[in-house]
């Protein structure tokens, strides 16, 4: 009996020391030259052109490096162009306001260190929406007691309308984790009048703001592909970790996205 319990004492004492014993293993990664990133979105909204640009950095570093010596400017093809000034925020900005207008092609040119980086995206059409209201739901499956959100509007005919969605509550952004995005493919081609129910709860007296955006299929293709990324769970079936392919020429990342926004807002009664 003397003889077990001196054992067991021992790989106790060996389990503790195993336990205990940590060293920091610091991988010695490949460093590559610093890629330009340029994430730009410009709509038919009353505000100021804005661009950011940065670059890419090593995997151990702490801060993104931020350019601010580039050459920004952004044309239509109807020949309006704003010059866009880096502010202390960290973006180029327009000085003056120049809102999107439908139908109009315009082209982001990023100059610094030489190069030059361009994407062109059109503002897209969209068919307004005819109202906005909230219906009072009880607790249904998964989603709680609530006033929820519903829209009413006659889609576009024709296929390959694609379409973003900002979601407020009283001004906080409920949206601002993940992309509310979506396409028209289940729909008829000659137009279908829809009515889309967003799986947000209000409460009686909450402000509400809808910001409904027809984007490009591309821009739509971008951000289901960032999606996937950031949800990944490391199992078999995630999708690898990559660089995302943008719209930004000369091997550039990031995207310059077009859109045309519609704006609701309601108060809950």
């Amino acid at each position: 009996m003397t003889k077990l319990f001196i054992n067991i004492i021992i790989a106790s004492i060996a389990l503790v020391s195993l336990g205990s014993c940590r060293n920091e293993v610091v991988l010695n990664l490949n460093t590559v030259g610093a890629i330009p990133v340029i994430e730009g979105n410009i709509s038919n909204d009353s505000v100021p052109f804005m661009v950011k640009v940065t670059t890419t950095a090593d995997y151990y570093s702490l801060t993104i490096p931020e350019v601010t010596d580039a050459m920004v400017t952004i044309s239509g093809s109807n020949g309006s162009k704003d010059t866009l000034y880096h502010d202390s925020a960290g973006y180029y900005y327009s000085k003056s306001i120049n809102p999107c207008k439908v139908g109009v092609n315009y082209t982001l040119n990023v100059t610094h260190k030489g190069k030059t980086y361009t994407a062109s995206e059109t503002c897209l059409p969209q068919n307004p929406v005819d109202s906005v209201k909230t219906i009072y739901w009880p607790k249904r499956g998964f989603l709680p007691a609530g006033y929820y959100l519903y829209e009413y509007t006659l889609e576009k005919p024709g296929k390959g309308d694609c379409y973003l969605w900002n979601l407020y509550q009283n001004d906080t952004l409920l949206t601002k984790d993940f992309y509310y995005i979506a396409d028209d493919q289940f729909l008829e081609e000659n137009g279908q009048y829809i009515s889309n129910d967003f799986q947000f709860p209000y409460r009686l007296n909450d402000k509400v703001k809808m910001e409904q955006m027809a984007i490009s299929r591309q821009f739509y293709n971008f951000l289901s592909a960032v999606q996937s990324q950031t949800n990944r769970d490391g199992s078999p079936f995630s999708a690898p970790p990559s660089n995302l392919a943008g719209n930004i020429s000369n091997g550039a990342l990031g995207y310059f996205a077009v859109r045309n926004l519609i704006r609701k807002t309601l108060v809950v009664k």
